[in-house]
């Protein structure tokens, strides 16, 4: 295999993005947005891996390496853009805004694949905005009133998040001296600076309840987008996570406590929240927060056992894998589901779809329950406490997985056809099922694990509840009105105001008055509230990073000589 250097890995989807800044070109260089993450594919296949790249010219002196964790997150990841730049194309193809979501779309890849391999603070970071803030055109496209809306909260959680992740990568980097991305991991890293790190990459984790974002932009931005948001930039919020903890080297009982807090938390809220949704789409992404929650939990047992995460590492890793290609697969059906009408053919579809749903609950000799199967033996090394309620917390987690995959699925069968999506908007959905159902195959031992009979238990509960919900509400004619999107902050979305009926002109003004305009009352914004709150967290912890330690000890002057004469 020819050995690619690895700046060609954010540099392919960058140059092309360029490229297309030349409007005569555009037709011709459309077609090559899915072929953008292939050199990052090729180098996470490549054996060796590609040999480090130091880029002494860029920022603060630009390292480039692929690490054993990095390699599997940058194939998957890769990927996953892949697929998704295959089926924009289709969707989007005659849609008012085209080539402005091409270009988020090529720019949040740059920033997702350059993470995965930037070895220092700088360049972690520059990919890291560049992947979020881009992401924020991905979840506008369409402009209605709920991409608005949803664009206004988004952005105001990233830039929360980026503030937060500068402010403790800046202290971490002043404490230790330090630019390299793995020193930040180290016993010599404040507190604080961990922490900030923490909340700026649980905020793209999508750990409760830094979530609201998450359901509001999955809902609002095409499948496709959709797709990577959930299977390859959430995993990005993982990957950072992963990287600055201070996992298998130190026991953090505290925060380990507090992260197993909110993935417990994220492990009961999402089922309860999602199973009220009236859009499939939505009812995934409370899915992946479900999921997410899982993963942290097996961060949080890393944090409180550190001999453990030599077993829990793989093994959430693993989870990932797992999740990332069948979240995305099921994504990228719901517009498969949309250009067929309710037959045969939808019914083919659906239970393809089924299957994906079945391998996220955990069937048995599906890569759902190869991934969790390892979680829990990994999980039994925690700490003796932990013991009590995690039996209780997988079981919970693998049943409202369960139901909000029957959820989903409902939805989609009462989905109305749309005759402008065009039929081969399945075929990247093809592509991504075959690689999930194939999974057992290819991961390494995954033919050989033995099925779980227990396994069986949450989908076949979540099936039994599924029907006696069913049977109720049938009986006594009961409807559920779905909740305002946003959960609390859909309580600040501004509701649009009628049109007149009459319409007057204004009269003229002849001078200027100061009068109180009444009628006009101020818009709650989300993305304000969002910004204060860790904004104000960045700028005290830049100015602990950047305050002098005190002034040095003064010693006494010395006893002038005399001499004698």
């Amino acid at each position: 295999m020819i050995a690619l250097p690895l700046w060609i890995v954010p540099a392919a989807p960058l140059v092309l993005l360029a490229l297309l800044l030349v409007p005569q070109a555009r037709p011709a260089l459309r077609a090559l947005v899915p072929l953008a993450p292939l050199p990052a594919l090729a180098a996470a296949l490549a054996s060796p891996a590609p040999a480090p790249v130091t880029l002494d010219w860029l920022m603060l002196g630009t390292e480039l390496a692929l690490t054993d964790t990095a390699r599997p997150f940058l194939g998957f990841t890769a990927a996953l853009w892949a697929l998704a730049g295959w089926q924009a194309l289709r969707l989007l193809r005659d849609a008012p805004g085209r080539d402005r979501f091409l270009a988020c779309f090529l720019l949040a890849m740059t920033g997702n694949l350059g993470l995965l391999v930037a070895q220092d603070i700088a360049a972690f970071y520059s990919f890291f905005a560049a992947m979020s803030l881009a992401s924020w055109g991905l979840v506008l496209q369409g402009g209605g009133a709920a991409q608005v809306f949803a664009g206004r909260v988004y952005i105001g959680f990233a830039v929360t998040g980026e503030l937060a992740l500068f402010a403790g990568l800046s202290l971490g980097a002043f404490a230790t001296g330090e630019t390299r991305l793995a020193a930040m991991a180290g016993p010599e890293v404040p507190a604080l600076a961990t922490a900030l790190m923490a909340a700026g990459l649980l905020v793209k984790l999508g750990a409760v309840p830094l979530h609201l974002w998450l359901p509001l932009a999955h809902a609002a931005a095409p499948a496709p987008a959709s797709a990577v948001l959930s299977g390859a930039m959430l995993k990005a919020g993982l990957f950072g996570l992963m990287t600055v903890l201070p996992l298998g080297s130190a026991a953090l009982p505290g925060a380990a406590a507090g992260l197993a807090a909110m993935a417990l938390a994220g492990l009961v809220l999402a089922p309860a929240l999602g199973l009220v949704q009236a859009e499939a789409k939505a009812v995934l992404a409370y899915s992946s927060i479900g999921q997410m929650s899982l993963m942290a939990l097996g961060l949080a047992a890393g944090l409180a056992a550190p001999a453990a995460w030599p077993l829990l590492g793989p093994a959430v890793l693993l989870l990932a894998v797992h999740h990332a290609f069948a979240k995305a697969a099921l994504f990228l059906g719901v517009p498969a589901v949309w250009s067929t009408a309710p037959g045969a053919l939808r019914a083919a579809l659906l239970a393809a779809l089924a299957l994906l749903a079945l391998a996220l609950a955990g069937l048995p000799a599906t890569s759902g329950a190869i991934a969790k199967t390892a979680l829990k033996e990994a999980l039994e090394a925690a700490p003796a406490g932990w013991q009590v309620w995690l039996g209780t917390a997988l079981f919970a987690a693998s049943l409202g997985t369960a139901l909000l995959m029957l959820r989903a699925l409902w939805l989609l069968a009462d989905a109305p056809q749309k005759p402008d999506t065009a039929g081969d908007v399945a075929l990247p959905w093809l592509g991504a099922t075959g690689l999930v159902l194939a999974a057992p195959w290819l991961l390494p031992g995954g033919a050989a694990a033995a099925p779980d009979p227990a396994d069986l238990v949450p989908p076949g509960l979540a099936a039994a509840l599924a029907l006696a919900a069913l049977a109720l509400v049938r009986s006594f004619g009961l409807r559920l009105a779905p909740p305002k999107a946003g959960e609390l902050l859909g309580l600040f979305e501004a509701a649009p105001r009628p049109a007149p009926v009459l319409a007057l002109p204004p009269p003229p003004r002849r001078g200027r008055t100061l009068v109180v305009r009444r009628g006009r009352g101020a818009v709650a914004r989300p993305e304000r509230g969002a910004l204060a709150i860790l904004g104000v967290a960045a700028a005290l912890a830049l100015v602990m990073a950047l305050a002098p330690a005190g002034p040095a000890p003064v010693s006494a002057p010395p006893a002038p000589v005399t001499g004698e004469g």
